[in-house]
């Protein structure tokens, strides 16, 4: 069932407040994609769903090359303001205008949740990933939608939640591997985010 405002929609309303919950986006991932970061030095990147570059950002000062892809051209439109050398992209993350075997690495936070079916995104992932490359996916758990509020009145952006071990199935069925796993939760089995290190 769609819920709320479509993404494209609902962030052109929410492009320039969305720098001010940095703390929070940050939350999900509680510094895991570190490592990762690093290991993009020098090499081509593509953050899908990039946003107003919050990942585009910290992969730009680890030294990789980076494409910023985002379907909101508000939000990009923001991060080129912040940093003017790295590319920006607008386009459907499901459809993606890019080659095949386009990037060596793949980061996506955040992004999947706005997805009523992610097989389409990880097979276009595939798809532009090198072989041997890696994906970086961060998949976050909403209890309730993220209420917003404008000069407008309050609304929220569709949104829909992929538990763990149907994205865990979805990846190995386009032969992903997965490399690594971290499940970040609350305790008592209330899981806030997947992070999903994926290979080719």
């Amino acid at each position: 069932m769609k819920r709320g405002l479509d993404p494209k929609t609902g962030y052109a309303r929410y492009a320039h407040e969305y720098d001010q919950s940095e703390r929070h986006w940050d939350s999900f991932e509680r510094n895991n994609l570190a490592p990762y970061f690093q290991q993009a030095s020098g090499k081509k990147v593509l953050d899908v769903g990039a946003g107003t570059g919050r990942i585009s950002q910290k992969l730009f000062d680890a030294g990789a090359d980076v494409t910023a892809l985002d379907i909101s051209p508000e939000m990009l439109e923001i991060l080129s303001q912040k940093n003017g050398l790295i590319e920006t992209v607008e386009g459907d993350m499901e459809e993606t205008p890019f080659e095949d075997e386009s990037f060596d690495m793949i980061f996506s936070s955040l992004a999947m949740v706005h997805l009523k079916k992610i097989e389409p995104f990880l097979d276009e992932c595939y798809r532009i990933l090198k072989d041997e490359g890696k994906m970086v996916l961060v998949n976050i758990h909403y209890r309730k939608p993220l209420v917003l509020r404008d000069g407008k009145g309050s609304y929220t952006i569709e949104c829909y939640n992929h538990f763990p071990r149907h994205v865990r199935e979805a990846v190995e069925s386009l032969a992903f591997g997965i490399e690594n796993e971290i499940i970040v939760d609350e305790g008592d089995d209330v899981w806030v985010s997947q992070i999903l290190i994926l290979t080719k």
